[in-house]
């Protein structure tokens, strides 16, 4: 995998990070998201990966799929 894995989705920085295969990682860039009714209220700051990192994210969200699919709705509850 890419990037470097963190135990912690928000870093120091501030910088919401990517959850790929169960690892939290740093992005390539760094995006500010804006409230669009008043852009000089910044909602957030969010990774942005790289293509390799999307395509890690895509596989991993493959290789999980049947184990979700799988899980009882109250398993599913408890994890979102």
């Amino acid at each position: 995998m890419t990037g470097n894995g963190r135990t912690e989705p928000i870093g120091p920085d501030g910088v919401h990070r990517n959850l790929i295969g169960g690892a939290w990682i740093d992005g390539v860039d760094i995006n500010q998201d804006v409230n669009p009714s008043d852009t000089s209220d910044a909602v957030g700051r969010y990774a942005l990966a790289s293509g390799e990192q999307a395509r890690e994210a895509v596989a991993a969200a493959r290789a999980a799929a049947p184990g979700w699919a799988g899980s009882s709705p109250l398993l599913r509850f408890e994890i979102l």
